[in-house]
């Protein structure tokens, strides 16, 4: 360790980390963290417009004529990306909890 990276480290233990990698951890796992409250809430708003999970929602894609056949197609996409983003970040988090 240079005598730069152990005046940075002190800067860390200052703060009250254990380390820069601690910080890095914590200031990480903040914005997954955000990331996955964002995410969940735009999975919630596609149940609730919907009144179902995505499952049923796909399930039932034909039958739902209250709306367009164009509002359907964004709809599913982007409820499928979302949840697709969803478990990436569960993954991201658990692996740095570890």
């Amino acid at each position: 360790m240079t005598v730069e990276q152990a005046s940075v480290e002190s800067i860390f233990h200052a703060m009250g980390y254990t380390s820069s990698t601690d910080y890095a951890i914590k200031k990480a796992r903040e914005e997954l963290l955000h990331e996955l409250k964002v995410s969940l809430e735009r999975v919630e708003a596609f149940e609730k417009k919907y009144g179902m999970t995505y499952a049923e929602f796909d399930e039932r894609f034909h039958e739902l004529s209250q709306f367009g056949l164009f509002e359907r197609e964004d709809d599913i996409m982007d409820w499928r990306a979302e949840l697709i983003v969803l478990r990436e970040v569960e993954k991201r988090l658990t692996k740095l909890v570890k």
